[in-house]
């Protein structure tokens, strides 16, 4: 039985269909600097520019909390937003965070410890946040959001991506923090054993703190978040399209026996959780810094291809 992303309760598409009705409602002020492809909001209230996003952990919690796994919890909460705003050109410094919580408990306690831990490790900091007791709102369970604010170095140039530059792709450690109400169907209907398997499933997201030092090098960056590998190259390339060939990954492999292979690459990472868009002549400087592989180019087509088949 092959399983779907919709029909595990989350339509990609209406989300974005919601996004674009927000971004339709909203009027930005004159002191937000545009920035294409959505990953943060630049504030030129500041000189530099201070650069802000929000992101969670969204449905994994749900695994973290029943396998205490949170130092893993705490690695996805900080990626989800130093990744995104490494995208934009910006060196995350500081760090908020929102608990919803039906009662405040010891693994909140154990959550905040690995936070904070996570946090100093790649040299930021919590510097405020809220915990709030719903015990009406959050019945049994609980919800982590974190807000994260960086300091803009460069503004990435993606809009000089042309065709035949090169997609440098850096492996993710698992699937980080996305499709996971998918990935919980397949573990419920399939009765897995999650410590079964050959890998670890819950591992936390890979925080791309080298990816600074290429900020000089690069014209786009990519973090494969919500919408998978596709909407991620989307959101740099604009109308261009790519050629890829995705390596592969034991936990891919594992997905694919649920999910058919278009339906992975709108929903996961595939592998690699973060595509750098570099011109020819940059990308061995650029291999030198960052622990990645080429993964392909920009083309006026797409095509995307894992382990030599794909669509």
């Amino acid at each position: 039985m092959k399983y779907t992303y919709r029909e595990a309760g989350v339509d990609v598409e209406r989300g974005e269909s919601f996004a674009k009705t927000i971004k339709s409602a909203v009027k930005l002020p004159e002191w937000v600097m545009k920035e294409p492809t959505g990953y943060a909001s630049v504030l030129t209230i500041t000189t530099p520019p201070v650069v802000v996003t929000a992101d969670g952990i969204g449905t994994k919690l749900i695994l973290h909390r029943k396998h205490g796994t949170w130092r893993y919890a705490a690695e996805d909460l900080v990626g989800m937003n130093y990744n995104d705003l490494v995208c934009v050109g910006a060196r995350p410094v500081a760090f908020l965070d929102y608990l919803g919580v039906e009662r405040i408990s010891e693994e909140h306690e154990s959550f905040i410890k690995e936070l904070v831990s996570v946090l100093d490790s790649v040299g930021m900091k919590l510097v405020g946040g809220e915990t709030a007791e719903m015990p009406d709102v959050y019945r049994g369970d609980w919800d982590a959001v974190g807000f994260a604010v960086g300091v803009l170095e460069r503004q990435i140039p993606v809009d000089k991506i042309e065709e035949g530059d090169v997609i440098v792709g850096i492996p993710s450690s698992g699937f980080h923090s996305n499709g996971w109400s998918l990935i919980r169907r397949i573990i419920k209907e399939e009765s897995i054993k999650i410590e079964e398997l050959p890998f670890e499933l819950l591992k936390g997201t890979r925080i791309y703190r080298e990816v600074i030092e290429v900020f000089d090098l690069v014209k786009g960056i990519a973090h494969v978040t919500g919408g998978g590998v596709l909407r991620a190259l989307k959101r740099v390339l604009g109308k261009l399209g790519a050629h890829v060939s995705l390596p592969k990954r034991d936990f891919v492999d594992w997905i694919l026996k649920y999910v058919d292979f278009n339906e992975a690459v709108n929903t996961f990472n595939m592998g690699v959780g973060m595509f750098l868009i570099v011109e020819k002549q940059k990308v061995d400087e650029v291999l030198a810094r960052v622990d990645g592989t080429v993964v392909g180019e920009v083309s006026s087509d797409w095509k995307i291809e894992y382990g030599g088949e794909g669509g």
